[in-house]
């Protein structure tokens, strides 16, 4: 093929200048007083899918977000797998803006959040909400 368009890069290049499909998800963690924190991410792969006694997922997250603040405190997390649907996106881009509090961004969510289907943990731990409106869900630990 030599009718190549050539496009600038620019931040966020996997989003703005990529052509490969990857699905968003939100990632539901608890953040420190208990409240469920919704975090949209597309940078969410398969990992170790070749091991028989072991299944993982591999999350890319700046360091200092809440949601990576969040896993390494609790060490559970909940992949949520929305339908690619305009006002789900819209609203991830809502959700996504850095530096704001698990409560300042929560009043803007339009997701359903209903219980983890996971039993307690045992140790007192509780597991983050989960998003209704989701295709499917990968509780984590």
């Amino acid at each position: 093929m030599t009718d190549f368009e050539q496009i600038r890069i620019l931040d966020n290049f996997y989003q703005t200048s990529s052509f490969f499909p990857v699905p968003v998800v939100l990632v539901s963690t608890l953040a420190e007083k208990g409240q469920t924190n919704l975090g949209p991410y597309s940078l969410c792969f398969p990992h170790l899918i070749a091991r028989e006694s072991k299944y993982a997922m591999m999350l890319i997250c700046r360091e200092d977000s809440n949601t990576a603040m969040n896993i390494k405190r609790t060490g559970v997390c909940a992949l949520n797998f929305i339908p690619d649907e305009k006002r789900y996106m819209e609203n991830c881009v809502v959700l996504g803006f850095s530096g704001e509090t698990t409560e300042e961004k929560m009043v803007n969510s339009i997701f359903t959040l209903m219980p983890s289907m996971r039993p307690d943990n045992g140790n007192g731990s509780n597991y983050p909400e989960v998003v209704e409106e989701s295709v499917q869900i990968f509780e984590c630990t």
